[in-house]
């Protein structure tokens, strides 16, 4: 396992990706995400998103955890939980909607996460890219999400209405 940083000392984090670089981030919740979890760990990803102009964070994760702990290092919140499959194309919309609101205020860069670099983040990157204009259709925005080193499947087809071939 990785060793935890010590206190203050900013920790580049395992998995991400800028959409757009210095602007707009996608990432598993700083600290880790489920039961690999360290708050120590989450401070010093906090802060190295801090060195790297992140300002704002919109968290899709179904629970509050970690927010007040942004908030009070200055960085500005929201927070649009990604619950249920069934729930997912307001809810999703609803988060991207928060983000493009946040960069078009300009204030600094914005860090989208998710519990996992899961199939719900690699929905979000490519509803992201969709709506910025990265990607003109959910395929090719599924595409870069998997370049990214998400993982494509029917649940990030799913929440933006792609269809995947399935290969034999």
């Amino acid at each position: 396992m990785d060793q935890i940083p010590p206190v203050g000392e900013p920790h580049e984090p395992r998995s991400y990706a800028w959409l757009l670089p210095g602007r707009l981030a996608v990432a598993e919740r700083p600290g880790r995400g489920g039961r690999s979890h360290r708050r120590q760990l989450r401070v010093a990803e906090t802060e190295w998103w801090c060195v790297h102009g992140i300002t704002a964070i919109v968290s899709g994760m179904r629970t509050r955890h970690g927010l007040l702990d942004y908030a009070l290092a200055d960085i500005t919140v929201r927070w649009q939980p990604l619950t249920d499959a069934g729930g997912a194309p307001q809810q999703l919309g609803a988060l991207v909607a928060a983000t493009v609101d946040l960069l078009e205020r300009g204030d600094g860069g914005v860090l989208v996460h998710c519990d996992r670099a899961n199939e719900w983040l690699a929905g979000v990157d490519a509803a992201l890219r969709m709506a910025l204009g990265l990607a003109p259709t959910a395929r090719k925005a599924l595409a870069a999400a998997a370049a990214d080193g998400l993982p494509v499947g029917s649940l990030a087809a799913s929440l933006v209405g792609a269809e995947l071939e399935v290969v034999p």
